[in-house]
């Protein structure tokens, strides 16, 4: 677990709005050190899919997972949290057919192995290191990037460290880099597990989570994703070291993130086609303008009927409009 018990500055903020609305912090002590469970398990190992085939890339000495398939330009898919690369399974077939798609389990996630610790390992931009080595590993030095959720977050800081090397960028529901703290500040009632994660007790989340992770992650998922996907993704986060990892992609996004922001001002906004995504009754159309802080060249789209798990509520829609994106 972190050792880190200086709470956040947005923690901070929503204690004081936590304890006026009446809600009971329960301390119950630290936890124990970071789990040195491997993360790969023969209950996630493999890919389902026809035509793609799985793989390994050692980073910083950190494994981490890849599937890939299809031809042409490279296309990397970059999931969220509480989900793995298999987020992207229903697109993949489809999006193959004119790209190399590379979907990454995130690093600690899926079948990606953790850091060997905490400290800065899963801030954003040490995060990108690892899909710059799965790209070059595969023989590609340009590419394009979507990403969802945390992986937005991820493929902005992406394409802001590798400037040349990304040609477009789309993020899903993902406000960009310290855009995201500001909103968990302004939403504490609604953004509840990120300040849940961020407590002043180091390990207290973990310790709370894991005798029963399907309560936690079902809480989160809100019965919008298929109860087979809910499955996939509750057999690799109720294992202890990836629900640990999960929560320090929330606890160093603060340093993480105002470092993209950092290398924004010191080198300007991206200058490639950025598209901003965001679902109907989740961020709509907040994304797409909030990209123009970060990027010259943005366009907005807004994916009907859908919460926040547009790939898995709207598949169809988000299929052609990443298509019309990366393809024109």
């Amino acid at each position: 677990m972190s050792n880190n018990t200086s709470p956040p500055r947005r923690w901070r903020l929503v204690l004081a709005a936590a304890v006026s609305a009446g809600v009971l912090a329960v301390a119950v002590g630290t936890g124990a050190a970071a789990s040195a469970e491997p993360v790969s398990s023969p209950h996630t190992a493999g890919t389902p899919l026809a035509g793609f085939h799985d793989g390994y890339v050692t980073n910083d000495g950190i494994r981490i997972h890849y599937v890939t398939g299809g031809h042409g330009p490279a296309l990397v898919l970059l999931h969220g949290w509480p989900e793995t690369w298999y987020a992207w399974s229903g697109l993949m077939p489809s999006l193959a057919r004119d790209h190399t798609v590379i979907a990454l389990d995130l690093r600690g996630l899926g079948n990606s192995d953790p850091a060997g610790s905490d400290a800065g390992s899963y801030e954003a931009l040490t995060l990108a290191t690892d899909v710059h080595a799965v790209v070059h590993h595969l023989g590609f030095t340009t590419t394009q990037v979507v990403g969802h959720d945390w992986g937005g977050a991820v493929g902005l800081a992406y394409a802001v460290e590798y400037r040349a090397e990304v040609a477009k960028l789309a993020v899903i529901e993902a406000p960009p880099t310290t855009d995201y703290l500001n909103t968990v500040k302004q939403n504490p009632g609604i953004l509840w597990w990120d300040w849940f994660i961020n407590g002043p007790q180091a390990g207290v989340a973990e310790e709370l989570v894991e005798p029963a992770p399907g309560v936690f992650y079902n809480s989160i998922y809100h019965g919008a994703l298929p109860a087979a996907t809910v499955d996939r993704y509750l057999a690799s986060y109720s294992r202890p070291a990836v629900t640990h990892a999960g929560f320090e992609y929330f606890r160093q996004q603060d340093q993480g993130e105002t470092e993209v922001d950092q290398l924004i001002a010191e080198h300007g906004k991206l200058t490639i086609p950025v598209l901003g995504v965001g679902g109907q009754h989740s961020m709509g159309a907040q994304i797409g303008r909030d990209m123009a802080r970060v990027a010259d060249y943005t366009a907005t789209a807004v994916v009907p009927g859908a919460d926040h798990w547009v790939m898995e509520e709207q598949p169809d829609y988000v299929l052609q409009l990443l298509n019309s994106f990366f393809d024109r």
